[in-house]
């Protein structure tokens, strides 16, 4: 296996160097290691978008940027010199179409819809020139009372004729103000042209601070998002939080296109009686016809305010500041050798400051192979190092919104730290019917060591009182292998879900820190084999009448560890409810959407992150989480 990882590792590195070296197009990838069921569908529905950009006077616009949004894709292409466009390579789904070009007056189309193997036609899109964004109209006469002779030196005794007059009367009209330029009783009445203002410093720098502030923010497709919420755990079994103070955070994204495809950059902070915030940075290619590449970088750290927390530092090392801080690194590709066979690689590295050996790298390889249409074989061989605590700290993979480090944990009994190393073998084929939904079945094989188990409200003494706060420790060495079968319906449907069963057999062979677990939790303590079955079903919708959106994700699971009972394993379940409702009434909801996020969930890990089987398995008394909040997109 120590040969197996040397060689994910070297075939990652390489085929990530190559891929950007031989790179000659515009090309768009994936800065995500997403699952193979949800990579898989995005695939199997695609479509395009295809369509001409004119300017004010009905000419071809060429050279305008032209970019497809949606939760699913972004993609950006820039227009021919018969002004037309075609974006290729879309999941299906329900998309915001941005052009933009210098010089001209950005505008959107919302609710363009791509159904699978399909081309959505948009009517012809107009640019306005920025010099002509006033609308023209009756020019507005200036009304007000004329200086005295002596108070008024100007040539004529009339109007006045100075540069700052003269830009006072020029100045652009805000949408407060009436349409049209304003100019003197005298100029109207003389009808004589506005003189050049007179050049000076001032001058010249007036105007180029004007012309730079119009290009940055007319000339540049901007979009992101800005949340304020409010998050809060309930313990388990209870039913207010009246333990836990509700948590304020703060996060904003903004997205550009750049030469070769598009850069994203996300913050999120808190304060509390933890400080904590996530920085990360992240570039998709564009689309090409050979491959799909991406690369990100993050970084978060967790200071602790509050003496009662000191307990959290690893024993046998210093205490440094009373934090916690990683850093990652990750890159993906996915190269379509020939229309039928393509191959994906990638790698994560990250660095974890309070572990004892804080460098890790995980390595992934797979391909797909296409023999039919719309069937697709798959095949994937990963290792994923997942050190406790990680999930407070990398950055989510899944579309909603991100909370910075706000949990805290500590070893087990004074127990050290350790990292779980899992290894996966998953070969699988996908077969779509009638654009309607998709079905497959995947072959699974898992080898892990050091398997993490995470415990709530464990009765540690000096440890913190909070549901926000868990122990972690390793339950020993774990194979697994089984069987899953997956029936999803297409993207471009208006209810879509999802319905995942698994059996899996699993074999322990070695037992960890079994024993001092069974101290504390003698409920996590697993039988040596045993058989799981996994039901896990998803449901999204839109309400286009309210303009609501639903997400709801329910697992049902025969081998859950439940926290207080000492007998086997048994049946019990996760959720995670997420209800946006969009406020149209609110003020600038023309240039932005406002929205109200409502969330309730108990789930512990991220459920798109593959992992291992028992990641979610050895959660014990998980506390749920509530998330509410204003959110602006824009």
């Amino acid at each position: 296996m120590t040969r197996l990882t040397g060689l994910l590792a070297a075939a990652a590195i390489v085929g990530l160097t190559g891929s950007v070296a031989s790179a000659q197009t515009p090309v768009r990838l994936s800065a995500e290691f997403l699952p193979v069921e949800r990579t898989q569908q995005a695939r199997l529905s695609i479509g395009a978008i295809q369509g001409v950009v004119l300017d004010d006077r009905g000419a071809p616009l060429a050279d305008a940027m032209v970019s497809a949004l949606s939760p699913l894709s972004t993609r950006m292409v820039t227009t021919d010199l018969r002004g037309r466009f075609r974006i290729q390579a879309l999941p299906s789904g329900e998309y915001v179409l941005r052009v933009n070009r210098a010089g001209y007056v950005s505008t959107r189309r919302d609710g363009v819809r791509v159904g699978p193997s399909g081309t959505a036609d948009v009517d012809s899109i107009r640019l306005r020139r920025v010099d002509d964004s006033v609308l023209p109209g009756r020019q507005v006469l200036t009304a007000g009372v004329a200086l005295p002779a002596g108070d008024n030196p100007t040539a004529d005794g009339g109007d006045n004729h100075t540069e700052t007059a003269w830009r006072l009367r020029h100045i652009k009209r805000s949408v407060l103000k009436q349409d049209g330029d304003v100019v003197s009783i005298a100029d109207a009445a003389a009808d004589q042209p506005v003189p050049a203002p007179v050049s000076s410093i001032f001058g010249r720098a007036f105007d180029s601070a004007a012309s730079m502030a119009t290009t940055f923010f007319t000339g540049t497709p901007f979009s992101g998002e800005i949340n304020f919420l409010t998050t809060s755990a309930l313990a388990d079994g209870s039913i207010l939080a009246t333990d836990f103070v509700p948590r304020g955070v703060a996060y904003v994204s903004i997205g550009a296109p750049a030469a070769f495809g598009r850069w994203d950059v996300h913050a999120s902070m808190s304060q509390s009686d933890v400080a904590a915030w996530i920085l990360a940075g992240s570039f998709t290619s564009r689309s090409s016809s050979s491959h799909d590449y991406g690369f990100g970088v993050s970084y978060s750290t967790q200071q602790y305010q509050t003496a009662r927390l000191r307990p959290l530092t690893l024993p046998g090392t210093p205490p440094t500041d009373d934090a916690r801080n990683v850093g990652e690194l990750y890159g993906a590709d996915r190269w379509t050798i020939t229309p039928g066979l393509a191959v994906e690689y990638g790698a994560r590295y990250a660095h974890y400051d309070y572990l004892l050996n804080r460098s890790l790298i995980s390595p992934r390889i797979g391909l797909t192979l296409t023999p039919f249409t719309a069937t697709h074989v798959t095949a994937h061989v990963a290792q994923r190092m997942l050190a406790p605590g990680a999930e407070e700290f990398l950055a989510p993979t899944t579309v909603g919104p991100w909370l910075p480090p706000e949990r805290t944990f500590a070893p087990l009994a004074g127990e050290n730290l350790r990292v779980e190393r899992a290894r996966f073998l998953d070969v699988g084929i996908d077969r779509e019917f009638s654009g309607t939904y998709v079905l497959g079945v995947r072959r699974i094989e898992q080898r892990v060591s050091d398997q993490l188990a995470t415990l709530f409200d464990v009765p540690v003494e000096g440890g913190p009182r909070s549901p926000g706060h868990y122990f972690v420790a390793s339950s020993g060495g774990v194979e697994a292998d089984g069987w899953a079968v997956r029936l999803s319906s297409a993207s471009t449907q208006r209810i879509r879900g999802s319905i995942d069963y698994s059996v899996m057999h699993t074999e322990w062979v070695s037992r960890g820190d079994m024993a001092a677990i069974a101290i504390w939790e003698p409920a996590a303590i697993r039988p040596r084999n045993e058989d799981i079955h996994d039901l896990t079903t998803s449901l999204e919708t839109e309400v286009p009448q309210t303009a609501t959106r639903v997400f709801v994700l329910y697992k049902v699971n025969t081998a859950f560890t439940r926290g207080n009972d000492p007998t086997r394993p048994s049946l019990d379940y996760r959720f995670d409810v997420q209800v946006n409702q969009a406020l149209p009434f609110m003020p600038f909801s023309r240039a932005a959407r406002w929205e109200v996020l409502v969330g309730l969930r108990n789930l512990f890990r991220d459920p798109n992150e593959s992992g291992s089987i028992y990641d979610e398995l050895l959660v014990i008394r998980p506390p749920k989480r509530v998330i509410g909040g204003v959110l602006v997109r824009f």
